[in-house]
């Protein structure tokens, strides 16, 4: 992983000595042990589905920037675990950005990122869908796989007690099976929908 988050950074114009230390920053923050599932793997997972997308869909050429989108999926979560954490991602994201001369689209990158900000953002176009539809793909997981990702996110955020934190579970979990759809793009949908589904209902229920 992190050959690839550098030859990304090499694409977008950081020097040698930047790369060295973006790098071994962005890989120190994703595997800090308070994180269990916001982590080095679940950056991993996503690029993983942005190349089958690119593979296998034929939308390829509708990602407006592919260096700088798979950039801003591994700044998204950056920062995590305190309050406003996307802004935080996304105020990081620029700082890193600034060290390069090359041309760089900062408000494309940071329209990416707030696009995980699910509590706040309206989804409107295709690159922010996509980038939903990536952050979204373990909720098709397996039963075991799913149920895994759940304990670990239960520890993740270990410090609230129960009722605290399996009320609002509940909430945004109800939130994504209320929708028509749980993913924005067919191509997820067809892979993801049915058994997201299932698995969002079967965590419902046991939080309640």
């Amino acid at each position: 992983m992190k050959q690839k988050i550098e030859s990304v950074l090499s694409v977008l114009g950081f020097g040698a000595d930047d790369i060295k230390c973006v790098s071994d920053d962005i890989i120190v923050a994703y595997t800090d042990p308070r994180r269990s599932y916001h982590d080095i793997t679940h950056i991993s997972v996503m690029i993983d589905a942005l190349d089958d997308f690119v593979c296998n869909s034929g939308d390829a050429d509708k990602i407006k920037n592919i260096h700088e989108f798979i950039f801003s999926i591994i700044m998204h979560d950056y920062v995590n675990g305190c309050d406003n954490d996307v802004w935080h991602s996304i105020q990081q994201a620029k700082r890193f950005l600034h060290k390069i001369d090359n041309n760089y689209n900062c408000e494309y990158v940071e329209h990416l990122i707030r696009a995980t900000d699910y509590d706040k953002h309206i989804i409107c176009d295709f690159n922010q869908q996509l980038i939903q539809d990536l952050d979204l793909v373990l909720l098709g997981a397996s039963d075991a796989e799913y149920d895994k990702n759940s304990e670990k996110i239960r520890m993740e955020y270990k410090m609230y007690p129960d009722n605290i934190f399996n009320q609002r579970r509940t909430e945004i979990l109800s939130n994504f099976l209320s929708r028509e759809y749980i993913d924005n793009m067919n191509f997820f949908r067809d892979r993801y929908e049915i058994q997201a589904r299932h698995n969002l209902m079967r965590e419902i229920s046991r939080l309640k």
